[in-house]
């Protein structure tokens, strides 16, 4: 019983720490892991900048995009923006 409980706590600090986003390139997809700047029971995030560099112009994101932005920025960068110009846009590329 006590393995169960400590598997299930472990399961949850992971949950809770890691995440994932896929990145797309020519013929092949590649999941991508981070540790999460705050804990979220999120698991699957969006970058827009994992698609063969392909940058969005800030004026073609629908609301659901720029929110997708919003979530990557927070918990992976640990940066908190509104994403209101295309600078914040691209302030959320990681290298």
């Amino acid at each position: 019983m006590k393995y169960f409980i400590l598997a299930g706590l472990l399961a949850l600090l992971a949950i809770l720490n890691i995440g994932y986003y896929e990145q797309h390139s020519e013929h092949e997809t590649h999941t991508l892991f981070f540790v999460k700047k705050t804990p979220t029971l999120r698991v699957k995030f969006f970058n827009i900048h994992a698609n063969d560099g392909d940058y969005r112009r800030i004026e073609t994101l629908s609301d659901d995009r720029r929110q997708k932005i919003m979530d990557y920025c927070k918990y992976r960068l640990g940066i908190e923006t509104e994403v209101n110009t295309q600078a914040d846009v691209e302030m959320c590329a990681t290298l």
